[in-house]
């Protein structure tokens, strides 16, 4: 898990969230409310998918425009088991660590599943990869078509050709 979480609030601009990500080596970021709970996530690729949809600079776009619409978390003393379930289930890359009261402690990525897979594997001295992380891999991986909105469609069926 990646400790602490970076964080930005709705009303930011786009231009800050890439700042956090370039500055943290991360790809995304957490969305907090006024409280501090976590209410959504912000992504490298949300950033530039909004861009390209708006024809605007970041520094003119909000976060609210490009966040995600649903939110999937864990806690922190969910096993590694429960956390590839979740991002398998939501087909999720990264997922955010929060308290009792939705407060983000971390982000736990398929860099850290991939990194504990391997160190269960030095282990128990096997060679074989991971059939956990495999499967997680191919859940969230697996083309999710009818979830792009009917423009992102388009671009989609187009980028495939004829």
């Amino acid at each position: 898990m990646q400790k602490p979480a970076a964080t930005v609030r709705a009303g930011d601009s786009l231009a800050r969230a890439v700042n956090i990500m370039r500055h943290r080596s991360c790809g995304t970021v957490v969305v907090v409310g006024p409280d501090g709970r976590a209410v959504a996530m912000v992504t490298d690729r949300d950033v530039c998918l909004t861009a390209l949809r708006m024809s605007r600079a970041l520094a003119d776009l909000k976060i609210h425009q490009a966040m995600s619409s649903r939110l999937f978390t864990c806690g922190p003393d969910d096993d590694v088991a429960r956390v590839e379930d979740l991002m398998s289930l939501h087909q999720v890359r990264r997922l955010p660590v929060v308290d009792a009261d939705g407060r983000p402690l971390g982000v736990v990525s398929l860099d850290d599943l991939a990194k504990e897979a391997r160190r269960q594997v030095d282990l128990i001295a096997s060679s074989a990869p991971s059939a956990g992380v495999g499967r997680v891999l191919g859940d969230i991986c697996r083309p999710h078509f009818e979830s792009l909105v009917p423009q992102d469609r388009e671009l989609a069926l187009e980028a495939d050709g004829p």
